[in-house]
């Protein structure tokens, strides 16, 4: 599938967002927006108003929406503007469309709502309060103790598998929230790099390493959890679990007339179990985690076991190559 994106009557979308951004909007105005009939690379203007209960009350739980919404932090006595955008992902979107959504968010995120300073993504009405909001604006700048509510503002003038675990690194202090162009700082020791520079070369076994975060806490350093040797995805799928998100280089070959080439594969995992405040914190790490595992042929995101298996592999690298129908 194509990961590009349009939207339908575009130009009602972007002036919505103009006019979101501009010095006239209020703290609390959003602009919501879902796909077109459901179509993964379409979306269009759904709403746009004021406040975070009205923007709640219109998440539905069999779409897949994503709303920019703006909102306020107090620094001393000067009041900044701070823009959060929120993926919403209904709990009746199927999986095989969560996969497919996934895959175009960045896309979606890039072309029309970059940038912000904070992401949220969840499946639950309950996150969605401007109580949780605000305290996300409050953790990206690192200013909680001096953000303010609106209504104080107002007062004042924000390669079989044979595992093998990893050491663990030196523990060491790990900024988390922050989201600039290039991401929010996110540390991790030499085994990490280690780990992926085998499964990049030739003149290793290693065939796949899973990283994951010390002791499943977002708000530590990445660490290397696991590598095999040959490229079982059954065994490597032996690392999954439903409340961990886990990261993976998987090295893979496609034939192109008789000659055999190395293509890596960087899958994303993020469980369905996964707390969605974890959630939002990992998607500022998007950008910083990516350059790790820079120069990729395929990203696979998942988010259930079904979405990963040997066979969805292949067919995203032929797809990706161009040689899905001559592959021998």
């Amino acid at each position: 599938m194509t990961t590009g994106v349009t939207a339908h009557d575009a130009k009602f979308l972007t002036d919505a967002l103009n006019r979101l951004r501009s010095d006239e909007a209020i703290a609390g105005s959003y602009v919501l927006v879902d796909h077109h009939e459901a179509n993964t690379n379409v979306i269009q203007l759904q709403a746009a108003g004021q406040g975070v209960d009205e923007l709640a009350s219109q998440l539905d739980e069999t779409k897949v929406q994503y709303a920019l919404i703006k909102m306020t932090e107090q620094f001393d006595i000067a009041t900044t503007h701070k823009f959060v955008l929120i993926r919403w992902i209904g709990d009746k979107v199927p999986f095989s469309k969560k996969g497919r959504y996934g895959i175009v968010f960045g896309a979606v995120n890039d072309q029309f709502f970059s940038p912000s300073h904070a992401q949220l993504e969840t499946s639950f009405l309950d996150d969605v309060t401007h109580e949780n909001i605000n305290k996300l604006v409050q953790e990206t700048s690192g200013n909680e103790s001096k953000v303010v509510e609106n209504a104080q503002a107002a007062h004042m003038v924000k390669r079989g598998f044979t595992a093998v675990p990893a050491t663990q690194p030196p523990k060491s202090k790990s900024n988390i929230i922050p989201v600039s162009r290039g991401g929010a700082e996110v540390r991790h020791g030499d085994d990490v790099t280690e780990a992926i520079a085998k499964v990049r070369s030739d003149d290793s076994s290693t065939t796949w390493a899973c990283i994951g975060y010390e002791a499943n806490d977002v708000k530590k350093p990445l660490q290397c959890i696991a590598t095999g040797q040959e490229a079982d995805v059954e065994a490597m799928k032996g690392c999954l679990e439903d409340d961990r998100p886990l990261y993976f280089l998987y090295r893979t070959s496609d034939t192109i007339d008789s000659h055999v080439t190395v293509k890596f594969v960087y899958i994303i995992w993020v469980g369905e179990l996964v707390k969605p405040m974890a959630k939002a914190k990992l998607s500022t790490h998007k950008g910083v985690v990516q350059e790790l595992f820079s120069g990729c042929h395929v990203t696979l995101f998942a988010t259930n076991k079904s979405e990963i298996s040997a066979s969805i592999i292949l067919d995203k690298v032929q797809s990706a190559s161009g040689t899905k129908s001559n592959v021998k």
